[in-house]
């Protein structure tokens, strides 16, 4: 199956990163179907960096990254393409994760609730 991306751009070209292994980068992401995401992009060395300017020993809560050795094109892409496996999950996650209400949650702790009584009734 070949990928469900259709175009892939940055509001700051990576050409611009000066330490393609320490920084992170917003991606507008456009699948074929016409829907369009915008995620974060980062490498594990800038989770440190981010952790030292902030002077905390975590990564403060926020939207979630995609994780990638170094800020190319070419591994930003493929990092992508993971992520539109089963039509889009994992990017349709990241980028609608800061959009979940509260209630969401409930919602799905009750249908897990459930699940796990009726299995155990089996």
């Amino acid at each position: 199956m070949g990928s469900l991306i259709k175009e892939i751009t940055f509001p700051v070209p990576l050409e611009d990163i000066e330490d393609i292994y320490d920084d992170n980068v917003d991606v507008w992401v456009e699948l074929h179907d016409g829907s369009s995401y915008t995620i974060v992009v980062a490498t594990p060395k800038n989770l440190l960096t981010l952790m030292n300017r902030h002077e905390t020993d975590f990564v403060e809560a926020g939207g979630p990254f995609v994780f990638v050795r170094k800020l190319t094109f070419d591994i930003i892409k493929r990092a992508l393409d993971a992520h539109t496996e089963d039509n889009g999950y994992w990017l349709k996650l990241h980028h609608f994760s800061a959009d979940i209400k509260s209630h969401m949650f409930k919602e799905l702790q009750e249908d897990l609730d459930q699940f796990d009584i009726e299995n155990d009734h089996e």
